[in-house]
């Protein structure tokens, strides 16, 4: 269990960039992974944000959750996590199997 560490999942989709952004995902991106680090050492503490590893490819995340390394995943909302609502629940629920702590910025 001590090998597991908390995984953080940032995406921004092309109609949230601003223009301030110039078409570059980077700055937002950048933006959301602060946030959700805070958000992890506020909620879970120092030693698990030693451990936390930030995805930017779904795919990724989801190769180490098949092989059993995340304990936690956070994410800024549950619209990060897929394209149609019974996606989304279909990945909470391989979540819910594996023992995942899904937690949520905001709803």
């Amino acid at each position: 269990m001590e090998d597991k560490f908390v995984a953080v999942y940032v995406m921004v989709r092309e109609n949230e960039l601003q223009p301030e952004d110039g078409g570059s995902y980077d700055a937002p991106l950048a933006r959301q992974k602060t946030t959700c680090l805070e958000f992890v050492r506020q909620k879970l503490g120092d030693v698990a944000l030693e451990k936390t590893q930030v995805y930017t490819r779904r795919k990724d995340l989801f190769l180490d959750i098949e092989r059993h390394r995340v304990s936690h995943l956070v994410i800024q909302s549950l619209d990060r996590l897929g394209s149609s609502k019974e996606e989304i629940n279909g990945i909470i629920f391989e979540l819910n199997m594996a023992g995942i702590e899904l937690l949520l910025l905001t709803g």
